[in-house]
């Protein structure tokens, strides 16, 4: 498996405010501009903390940010420390998404959040269903998921060959997939890749893409379907601006609120 917590750790060494401003835009442009402010906050999957910072800074009243990388939440934990005042009311936690048990005794959220972290767990189903039951009746999902398209077959090999490699031949891959992939953002965007929206920097988001292992990937309406049957109405969908990138989708539940 990938080592997800080193590459977040190695891009919190440079990471700026003006990541958590981004991070911040983001978060607005999926809840709306208040939707955060005085609402429990679960993010699964935290990686670095930066959305669980941002959304602290938003004014949730109570976040948690948990990954199954104890490496990302340590991280999490010094990034929070840095960038957050003492009283601000976050914790991180390491917990997976696979575990009912461990998903249930957390709680439950007015607002759960993970972006592009589900499909790297081996059982994509199986975590969604976990993390969808932490959602409070009327509460906010939001859930990135790798699009599938032609070449995903062939990018799970590449991410497969990656893990299998030792150090040398996985910065081979990296360097070899670099040039090609910041030609084809800029190509299919038509924006310049080292200019990153969110998350991280381009060359650890290459790390990231070329390394991320285990793979999933489903279409919209194979996720509309999914979200449906587990209880929530799709409320807006934002497709990926690349073929392979993820879709992300704003879903709420259906209960009185």
């Amino acid at each position: 498996m990938f080592e997800f917590g080193r590459n977040w750790a190695s891009f919190s060494k440079h990471l700026e405010e003006s990541n958590l401003l981004e991070a911040e835009r983001s978060l607005k442009y999926l809840f709306g501009d208040d939707a955060l402010k005085d609402r429990s906050f679960l993010d699964v999957g935290c990686g670095s903390g930066l959305f669980s910072i941002a959304a602290a800074r938003l004014g949730a009243k109570s976040i948690l940010g948990v990954d199954v990388d104890p490496v990302s939440v340590q991280t999490s934990r010094e990034n929070a420390s840095r960038w957050l005042k003492s009283d601000a009311n976050i914790s991180f936690a390491e917990a997976s998404a696979l575990n009912a048990e461990q998903m249930e005794a957390l709680g439950i959220f007015d607002i759960v959040y993970s972006w592009g972290v589900l499909h790297h767990t081996g059982n994509m189903k199986r975590a969604i269903a976990n993390v969808t039951r932490r959602v409070k009746s009327g509460g906010l999902l939001m859930i990135a998921i790798y699009n599938r398209h032609s070449s995903s077959t062939s990018w799970w090999l590449v991410k497969w060959l990656y893990n299998r490699s030792n150090r040398a031949g996985q910065k081979l891959l990296i360097w070899l997939f670099a040039p090609i992939i910041f030609i084809a953002k800029w190509v299919a965007t038509g924006e310049n890749p080292l200019k990153m929206r969110r998350g991280m920097d381009f060359m650890h988001n290459v790390i990231d893409w070329v390394g991320g292992y285990p793979y999933e990937y489903a279409s919209i309406d194979e996720m509309v379907k999914i979200l449906q049957v587990s209880g929530f109405d799709v409320v807006k969908v934002i497709p990926a601006n690349v073929p392979t990138g993820c879709n992300e989708f704003v879903c709420k539940h259906r209960g009185e609120s």
